[in-house]
């Protein structure tokens, strides 16, 4: 709207007498420079003014009419009941009963719809708000919901905050109330909370008990004692034996004995003191004590080190590697090897629980549900659906408004098939078809949809897809190769199984059956549609087929030149004849088209003279600081030049002429034909190794140029090192725009198409020795005889005027007819193979002069383009054939192949005789 002019907003506000009427009191005016945009109808509905006093004397009026028709009464409550029955069914239809954790629960879908019929009698929320649970009126059972469910649910629709807000609107009693919440209805954090919090006060608890605190007492008196004992009686003196008396002054270890000396306390000292005081009130005068006490001192001595000496040696093992590396610490990768071998087989345990459990397969692939923003090829873009452009609206507008369909009184589409090669687009054609309808695209892929352990499992799983897509409708169902899973029943080895009877029937059931299929469409594609069973194509079913082919030349340049806007610079867009472009792509696929703008850019770039070193270097300069460059720096006219004149320095700039050169000799795609395959190249490429594949190039080419309104000659070379032929002709096919049949080959082009074939064996016959012809030309003498069958056999079109056809698919071979038939087929066969190969042979003799001539050019230059083919053929004054161009007028004189009907059968040699 803006190409109108800038974006304005005002408010204007109503006369009195125009909001009498019942128009808004203020309106909102949208503006575009002199274009005004209207407001939907529903805005101004929400903005009526006067719908609060109409509401009122519409309950007014309902009241009087209830009081003074009595008919009219009961016929009301009638009603009024059967729809509160109604609408309280369809709630409780949403309802299940849950075995795992004994409840009633409600799925969050049918919550709104209760609330706004005034179903609800009264809501108890969790105190977390994470849960409710709802009684519905008549009924003594609470119905547990999930909040947070309801909350991914409705996001868009304001969550459980406008419910609530809607419940209190409404009157529904509505409390906070402290519950218990489940285990498993909490986060990772909260769970990890939780049991660190229960582990720690268990902890606490146990530790300040009384048994614990009395027990901890003892063991560490028991350990002071016992330390106390051995430092008294073994560590101390030892200390003093060792180290000298001025030693231990100095260091704080021993009291003093002069006056003047002088010591401050120390821990030793302390700790010598506290130690000896309290051996002496513990040792006893008695000598049983006394020999009793020394040997309980030796057994606690004695434990006492066995002790301390494994907790020595564990420190000494454990603390390096808790420190870090160093050189008391071994192997010190072993450790995360460890981490890692548990995370695998953790990893693996999981993996087959949940193989073992089983996975919801169609669960899985609503979880991947998406919406198609930027599809790969937008559907204004798409160059092969004119033709079904009026099919694919109408999908669309389903899509975008299924209930403008149901309030016509038209059929909606269920399915869709889009059929076509591999590579023509099919999948791009439902994304775009998505993108366009607005809608999400749920992708089912044929291992989720097959059987599994039982039997009408899969038959389940369509029941439980188009349930689920309905509940989430508008929305596409995307099935890719259709024909894998919904074949012909009982044809295939996979359609022979009962699961798959059970499995068709039940998708014809959703698409056509009493569940209504409200915005869900269900779109498949296949490369062969004979494949899919027949009922699924019948109306009302799958009924909307795309058949995508391959693109035209008109298709193909315009796919050409979209991909070309993509990744070529604007200005080398011109340079291209697109069209021709076009003409020498005819066998590419879509996918395959796309991909040729960047060729021949590719190919004009390494077609220019470069200095490789200089250019490497300016490569990675930029590789390495590329990065740095903001993309707001990249757009300004300053940095585009700066880039134009690094690819001038280069020598990079393409011209016209560049890209015109590398259109010409580009190869048309499966149109190159090969000399004789060669087991390795030939080591002397002389004059006479040549010449045997230059007379087989010249008669093809020069064959080609004779015939008229036949494919064009672009270059004949020679190549004499190629592993898979020495002569070469490259031929573009010939497309007439204006003709009536299109694309499609005429009995015209065939004949000239069959004589085409006898060029190279009429050449070699002329120009050398006897025996060497069939050796180069035995491919284009099958391709003849295949092409002269095809004319008899299939197309009817014999040498005579009889329109006979002898094709029969259902025939083990094309000859088991009985009667004469074959004989008559051979003969017709025959009379077509020689007349081809007398009109050839008519042609090359008239012209036997500019052939000689472009063999002898093709053995001194090695290649001629088309150009040199024109002046060779002006120069010698050629003789073409003219329109109308026909196979009849030659006579089969003198007949080139021995016939197999001559073997002791008259009656065949009769009939090739007449």
């Amino acid at each position: 709207m803006k190409k109108f002019g800038k974006e304005k907003r005002s408010i204007i506000y109503s006369p009195d007498e125009d909001v009498v009427k019942g128009f808004p009191e203020v309106e909102l005016k949208w503006m575009f420079g002199n274009k005004e945009v209207v407001l939907p109808k529903a805005v101004g509905l929400h903005l009526y003014h006067g719908w609060k006093k109409w509401r009122e004397e519409a309950k007014a009026n309902l009241k009087q009419n209830l009081i003074k028709d009595a008919e009219f009464c009961r016929q009301y409550v009638a009603e009024r009941q059967e729809r509160i029955l109604l609408d309280r069914d369809r709630v409780v239809s949403r309802t299940w009963y849950n075995e795992g954790k004994k409840r009633w629960e409600m799925d969050p879908v049918a919550v709104p719809y209760a609330v706004s019929k005034k179903l609800i009698e009264y809501v108890r929320i969790r105190h977390d708000w994470g849960a409710m649970y709802i009684v519905l009126k008549g009924e003594d059972k609470e119905f547990y919901v999930d909040i947070k469910e309801f909350e991914m649910l409705f996001e868009d629709l304001g969550g459980f905050d406008e419910l609530y807000m809607k419940m209190l609107a409404c009157g529904i009693p509505t409390a906070v109330h402290l519950m218990w919440i489940p285990f498993s209805e909490l986060n990772i954090r909260q769970q990890f909370l939780l049991v660190l919090r229960v582990s720690h006060g268990i902890c606490s608890g146990l530790w300040n008990s009384r048994v614990v605190t009395y027990a901890k007492n003892w063991i560490f008196t028991q350990i002071k004692d016992t330390t106390d004992d051995i430092m008294v009686v073994m560590g101390f003196p030892i200390v003093e034996f060792l180290v000298p008396y001025p030693v231990r002054i100095q260091l704080g270890m021993a009291w003093p004995e002069e006056i003047y000396q002088t010591v401050d306390t120390t821990w030793y000292l302390k700790w010598q003191s506290e130690a000896e005081s309290n051996f002496k009130s513990r040792q006893s005068a008695d000598e049983d004590e006394e020999t009793s006490w020394s040997f309980w001192f030796l057994v606690r001595a004695a434990i006492y080190g066995f002790v301390l000496f494994h907790v020595i040696k564990f420190m000494r093992r454990r603390l390096p590697s808790l420190l870090g590396f160093g050189p008391l610490r071994r192997d010190p990768n072993r450790q995360k090897l460890r981490r890692v071998k548990y995370y695998i087989s953790q990893k693996l345990k999981k993996i087959k629980q949940r193989r073992k459990d089983g996975i919801d397969p169609i669960k899985t692939a609503f979880e991947q549900m998406k919406r198609v923003k930027k599809p790969p090829i937008p559907l204004k873009n798409f160059a092969s659906v004119e033709s079904m452009k009026e099919e694919i609206n109408e999908v669309v507008a389903f899509l975008q408004n299924p209930s403008a369909f149901q309030e016509m009184g038209a059929q909606a589409p269920r399915g869709v098939l889009i059929v076509g090669e591999r590579g023509t687009g099919k999948t791009s054609l439902a994304l775009a078809i998505a993108a366009e309808a607005k809608v999400p695209v749920v992708e089912i892929k044929a291992q989720q949809l097959e059987a599994g352990l039982w039997v009408g499992q899969s038959a389940s799983n369509v029941r439980e897809l188009f349930q689920t897509a309905r509940d989430l409708a508008p929305v596409i169902i995307f099935v890719e190769d259709f024909d894998l899973f919904a074949g012909v029943r009982g044809t295939y080895i996979h359609t022979k199984n009962q699961d798959h009877e059970t499995f068709i029937n039940q998708l014809l059931v959703e698409l056509d059956g009493f569940e209504k299929q409200d915005g869900v469409v269900l779109m498949a594609t296949t490369r062969n549609l004979k494949q899919i069973d027949e009922a699924l194509q019948r109306p009302g079913r799958m009924d909307r087929i795309f058949h995508l082919q391959r693109p035209t030349q008109a298709e193909r340049e315009k796919i050409l030149y979209l991909a070309a806007k993509e990744t070529m610079d604007n200005q080398l867009i011109d340079y291209v004849d697109w069209k021709k472009v076009a003409e020498k792509t005819a066998l590419l696929r879509p996918i395959e088209l796309k991909i040729v703008p960047m060729a021949l850019e590719g190919s004009a770039f390494r077609s220019k003279v470069l200095d490789t070193d200089e250019l490497m270097g300016y490569c990675g300069f930029f590789a390495t600081f590329s990065s740095m460059i903001p993309s707001w720096l990249r757009k300004t006219k300053s940095f585009n030049k700066f880039s134009k004149a690094m690819v001038n320095h280069l020598g990079l700039t393409l011209r016209k002429e560049d890209l015109q050169n590398v259109v010409d000799l580009m190869e048309p795609y499966s149109q190159i034909s090969n000399g004789i395959e060669l087991l390795s190249p030939p080591l002397d490429w002389t004059r006479e190794t040549k010449f045997p594949h230059a007379v087989w190039a010249a008669g093809r080419g020069l064959t080609a140029l004779l015939l008229p309104n036949f494919d064009v000659v672009d270059n004949l070379w020679l190549e004499p090192l190629s592993w898979q032929g020495i002569g070469c002709t490259k031929i573009t096919k010939a497309r007439n725009e204006g003709s009536i049949n299109g694309n499609s080959e005429s009995r015209s082009y065939i004949e000239k198409k069959l004589v085409f074939c006898f060029g190279s064996y009429v050449a070699s016959q002329m120009l050398l020795p006897f025996g060497e012809e069939n050796l180069l030309s035995i491919s284009e003498i099958q391709q003849a005889q295949e092409i002269a069958t095809r004319m008899v056999i299939q197309y009817g079109w014999g040498p005579d005027d009889s329109p006979a056809i002898y094709y029969r698919s259902n025939a083990v071979t094309a000859l088991s007819m009985g009667d004469d038939h074959e004989y008559v087929m051979a003969a017709k066969v025959e009379k077509m193979f020689d007349l081809a190969y007398l009109k050839a042979r008519e042609m090359l003799l008239k012209n036997r002069p500019v052939l000689e001539k472009i063999v002898e050019e093709l053995l001194e230059f090695e290649i001629l383009t088309g150009k040199d083919l024109e002046r060779i053929t002006k120069d010698n004054g050629v003789i073409r054939e003219k329109e109308p161009f026909t196979l009849g007028e030659i006579q089969a004189s003198e007949p080139t192949s021995v016939s197999f009907l001559e073997r002791g059968n008259a009656p065949g040699s009769a009939l090739i005789a007449s």
